[in-house]
């Protein structure tokens, strides 16, 4: 039965977005969000979440639990995640996520959303909590036109927008913090891969 080409579009993106998932799977994302930790030995703390990924994170903390202790953390908007110390470094310690594949798929789900809502201005829909791609994008293109847009999906590299207007394959744009380019027009809409990211030292940051 053919569904029509938005549907299969948006079923590419969906399939492109999870493979760039799977390539990012042990590459850290650097999102600061306060945050607590608990372990057995040493109960309840604060700490600050550096970077994660869906298989792990590193964090600061003025008490640091041993290697090799099963930590429980709560982040805010990425919730309940069990782990392992794994190693220790002064105030940073890195921690090794205990959980399944469907909960890492949630994760990195939550980990994409929060770590592109800042950088693309995005507004978040509170009526839909559990779906992380939703939301509304303001979108500058390259002679200034500004298009207000829904969000379908959306991972570290790029984004699917619903909206009427059509700009060119290939258009440069901007979505809040971060440009890029039109990649493909979808039926209702259009994709966008982002530009590469700078890359960033993380050995000289101000404490």
């Amino acid at each position: 039965m053919h569904h029509g080409p938005g549907r299969l579009d948006r079923r590419k993106i969906r399939i492109a977005a999870r493979g760039a998932q799977e390539r990012r799977r042990h590459a850290r994302v650097p999102l600061q969000l306060h945050g607590r930790f608990w372990t057995e030995m040493e109960g309840e703390h604060a700490c600050r979440l550096l970077d994660i990924s869906p298989g792990g994170a590193r964090l600061m903390a003025r008490i640091v639990p041993p290697d090799q202790t099963r930590v429980i953390l709560m982040i805010p908007s990425l919730g309940r995640i069990e782990g392992r110390v794994v190693r220790r470094e002064g105030e940073e310690f890195s921690v090794a996520f205990n959980a399944p594949q469907r909960k890492r798929d949630k994760l990195a789900d939550a980990i994409t959303w929060r770590f592109n809502k800042d950088r693309l201005g995005l507004d978040e829909d509170r009526t839909a909590p559990r779906k992380p791609g939703r939301g509304r994008a303001r979108i500058v293109l390259a002679d200034g036109v500004i298009i207000q847009a829904n969000v379908l999906d959306v991972s570290v590299t790029g984004a699917a927008f619903e909206c009427l207007e059509r700009p060119r394959i290939g258009e440069p744009l901007r979505v809040g913090e971060m440009s890029g380019r039109v990649a493909r027009i979808l039926d209702n809409g259009f994709a966008v891969v982002f530009d590469p990211p700078q890359a960033k030292t993380s050995g000289h940051e101000a404490a």
